[in-house]
């Protein structure tokens, strides 16, 4: 079966022309491609941003704006499409109701929608919120009677920390990823979203082994990415974030070809580099920056920068033309 090339859309009514945007945005792109309707409740100065990614049958998007309602009605319904919608919030609260199910939905909370019925939601005060549309057949064997979540709220845990993590480096993307990283990444979310609506034992294995497993590798690596310049991070800290012991971290990351130390190593040595060439840091002694990036030897920084980069931190500098020794 051929399959559509990935898709990455960024919609905003900031692009319409000043005027009446809310009716704009209603006509051409609420009604026409999301095939809902969209009330305002800004007080008459709306904004709404858009992204929507496409990986063949399974697709991602975000929305964030002011104070607005999406309403899917019965005769949007008829356009035939059958997904089940997993909402993240991200600021709250978001009301949504469907099957006479009213939820109040904090940030950080997720409920589960059916596609095929009415439903609406929105937040009073403005917001944001992810979703992951999967077709029900894909979840079949992870979750076999999935419907009968819908209209509910789903518990939090790690699996929603992890799917939210994952759908935020998806939506901040500069373009969509190959056809075949696609398949592979919608894989990955098909077992994310099972994982948080409530998989079978069977279930849970297969995913152990493959999305959630993917989950952490990247939750591992952005943690990484963000703690590296604090002095004190180490291997137990992003264990316990992930939910896994130290040993099982360890191997996860030995898969990459990388230890944790040598990932640790990576980032904070690409932070120095930056730093050296930035001119906000011109004024900053090396030791400063050695010490701002994480490392609390300045000899060993200095070999280590060496051997990444194939010169000294001062050349490095003195290459850029920026700041002192």
């Amino acid at each position: 079966m051929h399959l559509a090339p990935p898709q990455l859309v960024r919609f905003s009514t900031e692009m319409l022309p000043h005027g009446d945007r809310m009716s704009a945005f209603r006509e051409q792109f609420a009604r026409k491609v999301l095939t809902m309707d969209v009330v305002d409740h800004s007080g008459g100065k709306p904004r709404i941003d858009l992204t929507a990614l496409k990986l063949g049958p399974v697709s991602v998007g975000s929305v964030r704006g002011t104070a607005c309602e999406f309403i899917r009605e019965a005769q949007h319904v008829k356009d035939g499409t059958g997904d089940l919608q997993l909402l993240l919030v991200g600021h709250g609260p978001v009301h949504a109701r469907q099957m006479g199910r009213e939820l109040r939905l904090e940030a950080g909370s997720a409920a589960l929608f059916d596609y095929r019925r009415p439903h609406r939601s929105g937040g009073g005060n403005g917001g944001s919120a992810a979703n992951v549309f999967v077709p029900p057949p894909m979840l079949q064997a992870l979750v076999p009677h999935a419907e009968d979540r819908v209209g509910h709220q789903v518990r939090p845990g790690l699996a929603l920390r992890l799917l939210d993590g994952y759908l935020g480096s998806l939506i901040a993307l500069d373009a969509p990823p190959p056809a075949d990283l696609a398949h592979v990444i919608a894989q990955h979310l098909v077992d994310l979203a099972a994982a948080v609506i409530g998989p079978t034992p069977e279930g849970r294995e297969i995913i152990a082994g493959r999305g959630l497993k993917a989950a952490r590798l990247h939750a591992a690596l952005a943690e990484i990415a963000r703690r590296a310049g604090n002095p004190g991070f180490d291997v137990d800290s992003v264990a316990r974030r992930l939910g896994l012991s130290r040993r099982s971290l360890q191997r996860l990351l030995e898969e990459t070809g990388t230890s944790f130390t040598e990932h640790v190593t990576a980032r904070r040595l690409e932070r120095a580099y930056a730093m050296l060439a930035d001119p906000a840091c011109a004024h900053l002694r090396i030791v400063e920056i050695a010490l701002a990036a994480g490392f609390g030897d300045v000899s060993h920084f200095n070999r280590l920068f060496r051997s990444r980069f194939g010169e000294t931190p001062s050349s490095a500098r003195t290459s850029s033309g920026r700041g002192r020794d």
